[in-house]
């Protein structure tokens, strides 16, 4: 059976035409350039909605660190008598004190809005955002 494929595929003596390779290497460059470009303006646009999302809530970390009293409990640390007589229970009430649900939110968006930045800005440096073409 091989023997025969073989003798059929020498009688044909097919060849591709001289610009099937340019062709075919030229769809793969756009296709790629057509990848790159749908991931940078996908994490564009998540760049932009978690930079905007930071705004409202770095107003809520704020005013939640003002309503936990966290300042207050900060400034005693200062206070060289209130830290020396009760450090443990300072150190307690302050780490109790973190608003911790809206810092996580905080960090969690500004995570996704630095990971967004940074492809970007790798895909941009490598020069994968403008290709040149065979």
């Amino acid at each position: 059976m091989q023997g025969n494929l073989k003798r059929a595929f020498h009688k044909i003596k097919y060849e591709p035409e001289p610009s099937l390779a340019r062709y075919i290497c030229l769809n793969l460059v756009m296709r790629d350039k057509r990848i790159v470009n749908l991931k940078i303006y996908i994490f564009s646009f998540i760049g932009t909605i978690s930079f905007l999302g930071l705004i409202p809530v770095l107003k809520m970390l704020i005013s939640d660190f003002s309503r936990s009293g966290f300042y207050e409990y900060l400034t005693l640390t200062f206070s060289s008598k209130a830290l020396f007589s009760a450090w443990k229970e300072l150190t307690y009430s302050i780490a109790e004190s973190l608003p911790a649900t809206s810092l996580m939110l905080a960090f969690g968006i500004l995570f996704i809005f630095i990971l967004s930045l940074r492809f970007i800005s790798k895909q941009i440096t490598r020069g994968q955002f403008n290709y040149k073409y065979l």
